[in-house]
């Protein structure tokens, strides 16, 4: 098992959006001054976690240049997969191959690396003290998998160990890392977060509109905390 190194963030980005309806495609809807994946990038690039892939799929390009402003640095990596239709897993693929491409090889990915954590680039009230808590807890116990607890249901973002890489490229369809949780449930650690809003994702548009009112219920109070 792998303690020392750092952790790498991999952001799944690449669903169509088939859920949201009347052609929006729910990572770029509006959130304040950006689109909603532009949040989770700037959380993942203000926490510890390093690198960071961001795996895209649907409409790439046009998400690659609304994210370019917030994506800009040596540390982030955006790449497309072209067989996003196939599932999550072919994007938790891509992304694994590109940490491995990064080091020349999976062996020295596996080396360098402690581990990954799994983001989702639909949950834009994700915040990097959580993301910092789950990379800290993977630090402090001796568990291969790392998973935030929201009022007691599991939810995301995950961490998993370097040394469950060869796993997590096996995966198919579109379950995404699932099959590896279950299969290594005695090696699970949960946290409990209390933040339970940061698991909002952008489904659908009713979705959609909760993580709006959520989001500007949580700006009112930074301007309050600043009065």
């Amino acid at each position: 098992m792998s303690t020392s190194g750092s952790f790498a963030a991999i952001i799944l980005a690449a669903g169509s959006s088939s859920r949201m309806g009347a052609g929006r495609h729910k990572l770029l809807l509006p959130l304040g001054d950006r689109p909603v994946l532009a949040h989770v990038v700037m959380a993942t690039r203000a926490s510890r976690a390093r690198p960071i892939v961001i795996v895209l799929g649907h409409q790439a390009q046009q998400v690659r240049t609304q994210i370019a402003p917030f994506a800009g640095s040596p540390d982030v990596t955006t790449i497309e997969n072209t067989h996003y239709l196939q599932g999550m897993s072919t994007s938790l693929y891509a992304g694994l191959q590109a940490l491995a491409q990064n080091e020349n090889t999976l062996g020295q990915a596996l080396h360098s690396l402690a581990g990954v954590i799994i983001l989702l680039g639909d949950q834009p009230l994700m915040t990097p003290q959580i993301i910092d808590a789950l990379i800290t807890c993977k630090q402090t116990t001796d568990k291969r998998i790392i998973a935030p607890l929201y009022n007691g249901k599991r939810g995301n973002p995950v961490v998993f160990d370097a040394s469950l890489f060869p796993e997590l490229l096996q995966v198919s369809g579109d379950e995404g890392a699932r099959s590896v949780i279950e299969r290594h449930r005695q090696e699970v650690a949960t946290i409990e977060l209390s933040d339970a809003v940061a698991s909002y994702d952008v489904d659908t548009w009713e979705a959609y509109q909760s993580v709006v009112t959520q989001w500007e219920r949580k700006q009112q109070q930074k301007g309050n905390d600043h009065d």
